[in-house]
């Protein structure tokens, strides 16, 4: 079971919110700029208004949020101050946003192999890849790895908006894609 939930960051008031706490308002204040404050915020909210107002949020090891309930995972991501995407999960979860308009192309032969890039000739490939890549490496939860080397996308269902990966320690993950404003390509990466 995966919990997808993708909105618009807006600003919001802390001190008007119920559903946030200050543990939330404190963890967002360490950020200089308003909009990550709200970018921050935002995210709380979702697993807040998702989970319950007591949900405990903490960080693991490699600086992903975690919650205090049992065998639920969250995995968050959001966009230049436009969108934010929440993943529920009763297993391990990774999500990504990005705008599909990023000029993905100009750096992808970083993380896309020749293979990949065969697999598809969607218009938003790169795209897709770049932001299937982020979603792995959420999922995987190591440090130092490498977009190009250690995750290798061996299919893509283009009906189904489906992805298949196999990680370095012979993992195996499915990567599912769907697109929010047309703009911004969303992917969740969960394990076979």
């Amino acid at each position: 079971m995966v919990n997808l939930v993708v909105e618009p960051i807006s600003p919001i008031f802390a001190c008007c919110d119920a559903l946030l706490t200050a543990e939330d308002v404190a963890s967002a204040s360490r950020f200089q700029r308003e909009a990550r404050r709200a970018e921050h915020l935002s995210w709380r909210r979702i697993v807040r208004r998702e989970l319950g107002r007591g949900v405990h949020i903490n960080y693991n090891d490699v600086g992903a949020p975690i919650v205090d309930i049992p065998n639920i995972y969250i995995s968050v991501a959001h966009t230049s101050e436009r969108w934010v995407a929440v993943a529920i999960a009763d297993s391990r979860v990774g999500v990504d946003i990005e705008c599909v308009e990023r000029g993905f192309e100009r750096v992808a032969s970083r993380y896309i192999s020749k293979e990949e890039l065969a697999l598809s000739d969607h218009l938003h490939w790169s795209a897709m890849v770049w932001s299937a890549k982020e979603a792995i490496y959420k999922l995987w939860g190591r440090r130092g790895v490498d977009l190009l080397v250690d995750m290798h996308i061996v299919e893509y269902d283009a009906s189904q908006s489906v992805a298949y990966a196999v990680l370095g320690d012979d993992a195996k993950v499915r990567v599912a894609f769907s697109f929010v404003d047309e703009n911004y390509v969303v992917a969740v990466a969960t394990y076979v």
